[in-house]
């Protein structure tokens, strides 16, 4: 036993020493590596969850717009009839034409503001 240090510490104490530290440090690193894994596994998990809710959000989304798009189809076609039931009848006074005509015009602009 070689006493190279005046505080009484062998070489192979020191050597021992040695070799513990780098087996903790190397079961430290793999629980680090571990525990990485397992937070880049949860990390996932929760960006495909989430990029399955933007999915169904675009999905709805593309629902609402074809509504709308059908819905002012509809609307476009009944103001056509709208206006023709409006000026068929001549017997109506001229006040009820004017409210027509206006309640044309108010639905086309509302319709306009609303789904442009």
């Amino acid at each position: 036993m070689d006493e190279n240090h005046s505080n009484g510490v062998t070489n192979e104490d020191m050597a021992i020493s040695l070799l513990q530290t780098q087996m903790e440090l190397s079961l430290i690193r793999e629980d680090f590596q571990d525990q990485l894994r397992e937070l880049r596994q949860a990390v996932n998990r929760h960006l495909d969850a989430m990029n399955l809710e933007v999915d169904d959000v675009r999905a709805g989304q593309m629902d609402i717009s074809h509504m709308v798009a059908d819905l002012k189809n509809h609307l476009d076609s009944l103001q056509g009839a709208y206006v023709k039931m409006v000026f068929k009848d001549n017997k109506r006074k001229k006040l009820m034409s004017c409210v027509g005509i206006f309640g044309v015009v108010c639905a086309f602009v509302v319709m306009y503001l609303v789904f442009k």
